[in-house]
């Protein structure tokens, strides 16, 4: 039996065998087109905030284990719990496997590895220089393809000292552990890519080839709660009610909190009812531990408060208002009484843990301590901040309070904070409260990462990353500043220094529309126009990248429109700043959601600067509010 067999009978669902046996192949596929001996290779395995991707990193081994492959590394995130929890599933799934720990180095024997060996390394600067050591001691890599999965790959793995020619401690440590075999692959495996894709070649970390695995059918994800038109499942609240927490504590809780904890309240009533006693809930206001105190003090007074009014007429009008909500989306909601019941004796034997997690509050445990924080059990109310950002998974969460905000959010660490998203929801009773502006970006985030998908699904030459104005793809420590081209929207690019060349295709496709004010045209004739444009200089107009932003930009937004305005014989000196006429320019900027190509037919004259001959220059102009991003390589 093949090791991809033997990992596969672990799986039981069916969607998951399929979606990894297809997945593996795709990757063992790229690697085998990309691959040269002697050269580090790297990929980027992309899935979607918790859809499973552990479970394909180890079909993934699985399969390359079956084409000859005997060495494997997979990285975790610093973290002791995590690192532990991994190695234990990957020793249950990969049965075939010699399967290692960090701590693991006296067992370990690069001269036998008749078995494939996988040895499980959370990123710590001492660990990996530790492994890199026992490698280079060992001559463990000699011959050897190295196979390194990096999981969480855009969060610690990257140089956080590219602007400032030096090389950040873990960077440094896992080139150094690359550096031990004559051949590395490398899978950087994330949900958030951003800083992944924006890496340049120079860099030693930019993917050759991307792979992206689909969640299954049951899985909640981005496009069920955060879509357009709204998600039944989200609840708006008071743009200021963080402000209102953390201000004067006479001030009574806000009603969006309130509203929360009762339609969390009602959720675990109904699963008591079914004999489920397992429910979670979310509350992520800040970074800061001083805010998750003021929360974790404001839901336990509630939490007194309705203990002691269950004969208060508040009680049940806030109640039953709540009931009504949830009771629409799951009409075969138990009737309000015995509901009301379950929640009364939930509150009465105190059921509710209310857990702060953050850097203070947070100590790792190994699962089989007694007293070990276990989400799988009981009605929890966690509230915290990074520390929900990634790694951690939350069961059965049903219920979400998002108020967190910052001056320039970061894409990718905002999505992070999605722990909502995953396969054992209950989608009729799942809620989240969020200000209507914080449900914005999380819109416009979600669209953009579906363009990703779908540009990675059409070519994967180069990725344009579309994002509004005020939104950063990521951490700008990470990105070579002097490499990275950004293309703003509402501006105006020209060619500077544009050649004679292709004008009479040029005329034979828009000639015609010189007598027009301007003319709604399909996005191939842009594409047509810009591929017919060149300049002596190659950065002056890179019509390449201005097509790629178009047709990602179609993919984002079908129905955006394509304006183009055409000149002709116009008499106009070299040099002279945008070459537009000033009612050209207003006629442009009265179109500030479409795309518009301005071409201008200039005569030529040499007493204007030009060599005597007719041309043609193109000047665009892409949507307001919106940025594109790519890196030079």
């Amino acid at each position: 039996m093949t090791y991809i067999e033997q990992y596969i009978n672990t799986i039981n669902k069916a969607e998951l065998r399929n979606s990894i046996i297809f997945n593996s192949q795709q990757i063992v596929d790229n690697i085998k087109c990309h691959f040269v001996f002697s050269q580090q290779l790297n990929g980027l395995l992309l899935g979607d905030v918790q859809s499973g991707k552990t479970a394909q990193m180890l079909g993934a081994i699985s399969r390359m284990a079956d084409q000859g492959y005997r060495l494997f590394v997979l990285l975790t995130t610093d973290n002791v719990d995590l690192q532990r929890q991994t190695f234990n599933r990957v020793k249950q799934s990969l049965v075939g496997f010699n399967v290692l720990s960090e701590q693991d180095e006296a067992i370990f024997n690069p001269t036998n590895l008749s078995k494939p060996h996988v040895i499980v390394l959370k990123k710590n600067i001492r660990v990996l220089n530790k492994w890199k050591n026992i490698f280079v001691a060992t001559n463990a890599c000699k011959g050897l393809i190295l196979a390194i999965f990096d999981d969480e790959a855009d969060a610690t793995s990257l140089n956080t000292k590219v602007n400032k020619d030096g090389v950040s401690p873990i960077n440094k440590a896992l080139a150094a552990i690359k550096a031990t075999a004559i051949a590395t692959i490398y899978e950087e495996v994330t949900a958030t890519p951003q800083a992944v894709l924006l890496q340049s070649e120079k860099s030693g970390w930019h993917p050759s080839f991307v792979n992206y695995f689909k969640p299954g059918k049951e899985y909640l994800g981005g496009n069920f709660f955060y879509s357009s038109p709204k998600s039944f499942c989200i609840r708006y609240t008071n743009e200021y009610e963080l402000t209102d927490v953390i201000g004067d504590d006479d001030i009574p809780c806000p009603e969006g909190l309130r509203l929360s904890l009762r339609s969390f309240l009602i959720v675990c009533a109904y699963k008591k009812l079914l004999g489920d006693e397992n429910c979670n809930f979310l509350i992520h206001p800040s970074a800061r531990i001083y805010i998750h105190n003021k929360f974790v003090k404001r839901i336990q007074e509630e939490l007194n408060l309705l203990t002691q009014s269950y004969l208060d007429p508040g009680f049940d009008e806030s109640f039953y208002a709540m009931w009504e909500d949830l009771q629409m989306t799951k009409p075969d909601l138990p009737a309000y009484e015995d509901i009301r019941d379950a929640i009364i004796t939930i509150l009465d034997d105190m059921e509710i843990r209310v857990i702060p997690l953050n850097s203070k509050s947070f100590v790792c445990r190994d699962s089989e301590d007694p007293d070990a924080l276990d989400l799988e059990k009981g009605f929890n109310i966690i509230v915290g901040g990074n520390t929900l950002g990634r790694g951690i998974t939350f069961p059965h969460l049903q219920t979400v309070y998002y108020c967190r905000t910052a001056k320039i959010p970061q894409a990718d660490t905002f999505w992070q904070h999605s722990r909502i998203f995953g396969y054992d929801r209950d989608a009729s009773l799942v809620r989240i409260f969020i200000p209507q502006t914080l449900y914005s970006l999380f819109t416009e985030l979600n669209k953009a990462n579906e363009v990703i998908k779908r540009q990675i699904e059409v070519s994967q030459e180069s990725i344009e990353l579309i994002y509004p104005k005020g939104i950063k793809p990521t951490r700008p420590n990470v990105v070579n500043e002097t490499l990275l081209h950004l293309i703003n929207g509402n501006v105006n690019y020209f060619q500077k220094q544009p050649l004679p060349i292709n004008v009479h295709k040029i005329d034979n496709l828009i000639s015609c529309y010189g007598d027009k004010e301007s003319i709604n045209v399909d996005e191939t004739l842009i594409i047509s126009l810009l591929e017919l444009t060149d300049n002596q200089q190659p950065n002056d107009f890179d019509s390449a990248k201005f097509i790629r932003c178009i047709q990602a930009l179609a993919l984002k937004r079908p129905s955006i429109k394509f304006r183009l305005i055409v000149r002709l014989e116009r008499d106009i000196a070299k040099g002279t700043g945008t070459l537009l006429s000033e009612n050209d320019r207003k006629l442009g900027d009265s179109y500030p959601n479409e795309v518009v190509l301005t071409m201008y037919r200039l005569i030529g004259n040499v007493n204007k600067g030009w060599d005597g001959h007719p041309l043609w220059v193109a000047n665009i102009k892409l949507p307001a509010n919106s940025c594109f991003y790519n890196v030079e390589n």
